[in-house]
């Protein structure tokens, strides 16, 4: 696959991104969810406490020794 097509993963991640953005925030119930950026990840944050709702990584490649 090339590098400028999006993988299954990304393509699972954006959905799962979009089901949050602009839910009501459970931490704090005066916020609503946005896409952002949360401890260097892409993630879906509270725009009113900045509570992550989840947060998107990659594991680490396993290296074989």
């Amino acid at each position: 696959m090339a590098s400028s097509q999006p993988s299954r993963s990304d393509e699972s991640e954006g959905q799962l991104l979009s089901l949050l953005e602009g839910r009501t925030c459970p931490a704090c119930s005066d916020g609503e969810l946005e896409r952002g950026v949360y401890k260097d990840k892409r993630a879906v944050v509270c725009d009113t406490c900045g509570t992550p709702r989840v947060q998107v990584w990659h594991p680490a490649p396993v290296r074989s020794s």
